[in-house]
């Protein structure tokens, strides 16, 4: 997808970004693959940085990195990965999906991107409809996840 040299303390990094959502991406960094959560910049970090220098602003820290497993994302709102127009919304409210479903088809950069559910759950609610502009990280819609069973 896109390749990009990173440098971290005078130390420098081949990284590829191979899939991104709006919540995770998959990256490979120095041939190691990881699954990494994306942050919304400006948002406060659960966990504190150990050291901040007050000369430079600080972005919100990766709260987890893991290596690649199911390549499923957790969270409930699908956000823009990108500025976009959206096309088609091929779900409704209250409507169950499927982790991976394509949701809704949103034209960005002259390309048609399918967007899809995180994980398995019921459309809670639709912020945009079709023939809506939307902008990198706004809310496109929110899904519940199923409730908690006992056996």
């Amino acid at each position: 997808m896109s390749r990009y040299t990173l440098k971290v303390n005078d130390r420098q990094y081949t990284a590829e970004v191979k899939e991104i959502t709006a919540e995770q991406a998959r990256i490979v960094v120095d041939d190691t693959e990881y699954t990494v959560d994306l942050i919304e910049l400006g948002r406060r970090p659960s966990v504190a940085p150990a050291h901040v220098n007050s000369d430079r602003p600080v972005a919100a820290p990766v709260q987890k990195m893991r290596p690649s497993s199911s390549g499923q994302t957790p969270g409930g709102t699908i956000t823009a990965p990108l500025p976009g127009l959206i096309l088609q919304l091929k779900v409704k409210e209250g409507d169950t999906v499927s982790a991976g479903q394509c949701v809704m088809v949103m034209e960005a950069m002259k390309m048609e991107n399918q967007i899809t559910a995180p994980h398995n759950g019921t459309v809670k609610k639709i912020f945009v409809a079709e023939g809506d502009s939307a902008g990198e990280g706004d809310a496109l819609m929110e899904i519940a996840r199923p409730e908690m069973t006992t056996l």
